[in-house]
């Protein structure tokens, strides 16, 4: 029997903060919403020069859909712009549709900005730009937005198991911290992880309590499959932080899963200690055990989980990118065991280092506008003199993935290891992980236009009974409807939306939404109008029955052994299975 590999099927999903550019662009309080559904659509209507869409899917409620590489774009409950990477196979993948996701967000802002900029100027208002920001939390820690990392595991030999992941969930964030500033009783100070900072529980399964772990049972695959769910990962620019995080977290997962990971000390107050860490910034980081001993977090690291991922790699095929991974992260043990944070190794490849050093040795060359407080301004709330404000906008800019993108102006300057070659990352932008769910769901999208794509499944939209009709209403409706809503008649305009119906052979009309509005905000907008009707109907379940009731639903779990052979079988599955039901339907209607 051969020797199986390191792979697990893993992903990351990241919510960007979306706002609006000022001449101090990290300094807003919070980046607000007004402009997240202007980037998904401007993706929505974006063609590649191949001809291909950027979103291959149909837009569903919440603007959900997939992109053309089979990563998710949708707004989240906190009114986020998300994108959540395909499934892939190994870390070296994640980091490809991760920083092809950054990708993504920078056309369409490119392109939103192109609408905005006439927008602002037909208006005559001063210009101003939307941007992009890879950034977790605000200097304000109440708000905060997610990146969560996804890994599959089978069921039976992880569940239950949690305890023996948690510590290094918590002392990981020593190598792979995104680094900010927030502000604390003391003041504001840069810690190695703000999504540490504002984390509230250990183990819950709401990741809006903003736990480490979540543990909420959506496995998205076949039920022999558990998905463990970080709700405490972070954005990083940085390719090699990105990486080493999740191969590591998966070889952990593997460790667990085989047995090879049985026990642990347990760490005191693990939640204290996430904090305590992040806190840190000088090095020597020590922890409390549960025993009462004191350790050194690194020697923890390597006693308990060094230790059993070299024994899987003695046992596995082992790919070039897990050698990488596995030599990295033992020299950067080392460097941090000597002290040496500033080591131009660790400066070179860990976000919070490298982003710490670029503050302090490169803000003299920091091109940088002192300007007045404004109506969204931390300077507003927060004390703080002009080298800290100076500070606080280039940690920002950092993550700026626009104009203001601080690390790609020093990544080359200061060396960064850069792991991605510009023909990897171009293939990720374009094309799904090859023989994968995400590619039978992109080749899905393409085949069954009007379809609603979801992870695991598609459901295919057919005609229902009822349909929605804005059409003008007659005099003899103008007069009830007058009569109804008397607003009506005071409007200069109105859309009025029917509920459609057919019955005993007549169709008939009744009033469902009424939307009041100016001819010149309606023009140009019918498709967007007709959307937002549609989702004022699901929001009544007999409604929301009566339009979706025909629809079918066809499911594939499986993650593993989607080749192409698969992938057309399954396609042509569904093609047979739509032609017969719209064969009985039509039967069912001649019957009538």
């Amino acid at each position: 029997m051969g020797r199986g590999d390191l792979n697990k099927w893993q992903g990351v999903e990241h919510e960007f903060r979306v706002g609006i550019s000022s001449e101090s662009p990290g300094l807003y309080r919070y980046a607000r919403f007004y402009h997240v559904d202007e980037v998904i659509h401007a993706l929505e209507n974006y063609t590649f020069f191949d001809g291909t869409d950027a979103i291959c899917s149909k837009l569903r409620r919440r603007n959900d859909g997939f992109l053309r590489n089979g990563s998710r774009i949708y707004i989240c409950t906190g009114g986020h712009l998300e994108i959540a990477t395909p499934e892939c196979r190994n870390a070296f993948e994640v980091l490809k549709y991760d920083k092809a996701a950054e990708l993504y967000m920078q056309i369409g802002v490119e392109k939103a900005n192109e609408r905005y900029r006439e927008k602002l100027r037909k208006r005559g208002n001063k210009p101003a730009y939307i941007q992009c920001w890879k950034a977790n939390v605000e200097i304000d820690k109440r708000y905060s937005r997610g990146t969560h990392e996804s890994y599959i595991v089978e069921r039976k030999k992880f569940v239950g198991k949690e305890n023996l992941l948690i510590p290094f969930l918590v002392l990981r964030k020593i190598f792979f911290g995104a680094g900010g500033f927030i502000a604390e009783k003391e003041g504001i100070r840069y810690v190695i992880s703000p999504k540490a900072m504002v984390s509230k529980r250990v183990l819950t399964e709401s990741p809006s309590q903003w736990p480490i772990l979540s543990t909420r049972d959506e496995p998205l695959s076949t039920k022999d499959k558990y998905r463990v769910h970080v709700t405490s990962g972070e954005g990083v620019r940085s390719e090699v932080t990105r990486l080493l995080n999740n191969a590591l977290t998966s070889y952990v997962l593997d460790a667990i899963e085989t047995g090879k990971l049985s026990h642990v000390e347990d760490i005191w107050n693990p939640l204290q200690t996430f904090k305590d860490i992040s806190a840190n910034t000088e090095g020597d980081w020590r922890i409390k055990l549960m025993n009462g001993r004191t350790e050194l977090a690194i020697d923890y690291l390597m006693s308990h989980y060094l230790a059993v991922i070299e024994e899987l790699f003695e046992e596995r095929e082992t790919s070039y990118w897990d050698k990488y991974v596995l030599d990295t992260f033992k020299r950067l043990c080392d460097k941090f065991g000597q002290g040496l944070l500033e080591d131009p190794y660790v400066v070179r490849r860990l976000e919070w280092v490298m982003k710490l050093w670029v503050i302090k040795n490169e803000i003299d060359d920091y091109d940088y506008e002192y300007t007045s407080k404004g109506k969204f301004d931390y300077r507003s709330i927060y004390m703080m003199d002009e080298r800290v404000e100076k500070e606080i906008a280039a940690s920002f800019d950092f993550t700026n993935l626009c104009d203001y993108d601080l690390y790609e102006r020093v990544a080359d300057r200061i060396g960064v290891e850069r792991v991605l070659t510009e023909e990897e990352i171009g293939e990720a932008l374009l094309f799904p992980p090859k023989n994968s769910r995400a590619e039978l769901r992109v080749r899905l999208a393409s085949e069954f236009e009007n379809a609603a794509l979801s992870w695991n499944k598609i459901t295919i939209n057919r005609e229902p009974k009822i349909k929605i009709d804005m059409g003008r209403p007659s005099g003899e409706e103008y007069s009830r409807l007058f009569e109804r809503y008397p607003e009506l008649a005071r409007m200069p305009s109105a859309v009025v939306v029917f509920l459609r119906e057919r019955r005993r052979g007549e169709a008939t009309r009744q009033v469902l939404v009424r939307l009041l509005a100016e001819e010149e905000d309606i023009r140009g907008w019918e498709e967007e109008i007709s959307r937002e009707i549609r989702n004022r109907i699901v929001r009544n379940p007999y409604l929301d029955y009566l339009l979706y009731s025909n629809n079918k639903t066809y499911r594939f779990d499986e993650l593993d052994g989607w080749d192409e052979d698969r992938i057309k079988e399954q396609v042509e599955e569904i093609s047979r299975a739509e032609k017969r039901g719209k064969e009985e339907e039509e039967e069912e209607e001649i019957a009538r």
